[in-house]
């Protein structure tokens, strides 16, 4: 009998608050339903806040309540996950309000937005570099803003998603036995990034990309692309001279070297 009590209470607790909700909506006072959009967002009750203010921005137009209401829209938009339009309409804020109290709040929610919007690194990266430039934009725009040092991470953050994102496309040209294109995107990757720690087994894969390459090549282009396998073996022992990979590497080197020489001696 206890449970039904609760399960009534329950029932009667939410008729109420539609009950309430669908008259806010019916409602001409366009003050009761503001407050009520209000009241509701203070709740954090995001979803009937953002249906209310939905249908008051276009009657609040040029009022001294439309500059808040589309705030808070675009608030609700963020609240609600809607990370795509909660960027678009901070910004569409921002144009229309480039002064607004708000202006600062509504800079780093753009920046904010996208920045959550940024999708795993093996996906397509084009939403990561506008979160980039939206957090640079609220950094430049508010250089003394307390968030600058979150933003600063934010952006370190993002930016290591677009480097292993960069190393993994390499990668995946050497596992598919793409060397030329290995070699071109590992060559990138070591310049793009010299302090990355994908950096050692970035030259690993560029010596042994070359090495195959080297190879599988006709015998004219043999002296050119071993000799590159060497410059590159040079390259990773100055840059790694204790790293473990080296004993398999100083094969590739040997090997190399014989067979450059080789190559020169019938070339005579």
């Amino acid at each position: 009998m206890a449970q039904l009590r609760i399960v009534f209470f329950f029932l009667l607790l939410v008729f109420s608050s539609c009950s309430k909700f669908s008259k806010l909506q019916k409602s001409d006072d366009l003050d009761v339903k503001r407050e009520g959009a209000y009241a509701y967002y203070d709740k954090k009750d995001f979803y009937r806040s953002s249906q209310l203010l939905e249908e008051l921005i276009p009657l609040l137009k040029g009022t001294e309540n439309a500059e808040k209401a589309e705030f808070l829209y675009a608030m609700c938009q963020y609240e609600l996950r809607l990370l795509e339009s909660s960027a678009f309409y901070f910004d569409y804020f921002l144009e229309t309000y480039p002064r607004s109290i708000y202006a600062e709040e509504a800079t780093y929610m753009v920046a904010l937005s996208q920045y959550e919007n940024s999708p795993s690194y093996y996906l397509d990266q084009g939403n990561t570099d506008k979160a980039i430039l939206a957090i640079e934009n609220f950094i430049n725009k508010y250089p003394d803003s307390e968030r600058r040092v979150k933003c600063q991470t934010m952006i370190d953050r993002l930016n290591e998603k677009l480097e292993t994102k960069d190393f993994e496309n390499a990668r995946l040209f050497y596992q598919v036995m793409e060397y030329k294109s290995a070699i071109i995107t590992l060559n990138n990757f070591a310049k793009d990034y010299p302090n990355s720690p994908d950096r050692e087994q970035a030259l690993y894969l560029r010596i042994l990309s070359a090495f195959k390459l080297a190879k599988n090549s006709t015998d004219a282009k043999k002296p050119e692309r071993f000799q590159q396998t060497i410059d590159f073996y040079t390259t990773f022992v100055d840059s790694f001279p204790k790293s473990k990979k080296l004993k398999e590497l100083e094969d590739v080197f040997d090997y190399s070297t014989r067979q450059l020489a080789l190559a020169k001696k019938d070339s005579k």
